[in-house]
């Protein structure tokens, strides 16, 4: 990790980020590096000169700033401004796609609208599709991948704005209730019925509660976390593609593949050749 000395406010802006650095691919606007946390890392109160995304492709770590901490599980994609003050704790170690935004193509796109300041989690479904496509196309060397990564990065940022303009909106406590059955038990593919009579709820309430609070179907969310399983299964060995697709809940292979192409865009034995 590379220090630049003597800052105003007795902490060290970081050029880089800790970790053991496995890929790296440099482009025009942006710096895009895999990067591996060692189980119980502890980064103190920090900040970097540059504003950066960040992927969780496993593991997890908290991030704390501002009087306030949130953690970062596989999937989840972050913002972080130039110049934030944070601190991060690796208690299990993760993986993570981290890309660095430079700082004349920030002020560039600032020339013809808003863009992020402020850090946190960019939500949705769409963001996290996107970043599993920017994670696919760095492992990519072709030259049309130089091109993908850069419209994926852009589009991410966009999902940022959306979400950072969308009207607050607490859940109530029944339906995080909800989410966190279905979190839990995903791979028994628990029935809507099931889940809105623990929740107190009726199935129609419990669908269009869902959707207007989390932005997906209640059966959306639950393949998305089915294809969240499936892609950790497919980089961490060599399960036959029919043995995941029965513990994911799929009919069979053939529509556990076709499902993971249309969310993922590779077909399954492509992704676990990339991931390997």
């Amino acid at each position: 990790m590379l220090l630049e000395k003597n800052s105003a406010d007795g902490l060290c802006p970081c050029s880089e980020t800790a970790g053991h650095v496995t890929g790296r691919r440099d482009l025009l606007n942006f710096e895009l590096r895999e990067t591996v946390y060692s189980r119980g890392l502890n980064l103190g109160l920090h900040r970097h000169a540059s504003a950066y995304l960040s992927y969780v492709i496993e593991g997890s770590y908290t991030e704390s700033y501002q009087g306030s901490s949130a953690v970062c599980g596989a999937g989840s994609v972050r913002f972080l401004p130039a110049h934030e003050v944070h601190a991060n704790h690796y208690d299990e170690g993760a993986r993570c796609l981290l890309v660095e935004l430079e700082p004349h193509a920030l002020a560039r796109l600032r020339e013809h609208g808003q863009v992020l300041e402020s850090p946190g989690e960019i939500g949705g479904s769409q963001a996290s599709m996107l970043a599993r496509r920017l994670y696919s196309e760095f492992r990519q060397r072709d030259d049309a991948a130089s091109i993908a990564i850069e419209g994926l990065v852009l589009e991410i940022l966009a999902e940022g704005l959306r979400s950072a303009g969308a009207p607050s909106r607490n859940p109530p406590r029944w339906l995080m209730r909800a989410r966190d059955m279905i979190d839990a038990r995903f791979l028994e593919v628990p029935s809507l019925t099931d889940i809105a009579k623990a929740s107190g709820v009726h199935p129609v309430h419990l669908s269009r509660e869902f959707r207007r609070y989390f932005d997906v179907t209640v059966g959306e969310y639950m393949r998305k976390l089915r294809i969240e399983h499936a892609s950790r299964l497919l980089a961490g060995g060599e399960t036959p593609l029919a043995e995941i697709a029965d513990v994911c809940g799929f009919a069979d292979q053939s529509h556990f593949s076709s499902t993971f192409k249309r969310t993922v865009g590779l077909t399954p034995a492509r992704f676990r050749e990339m991931h390997g």
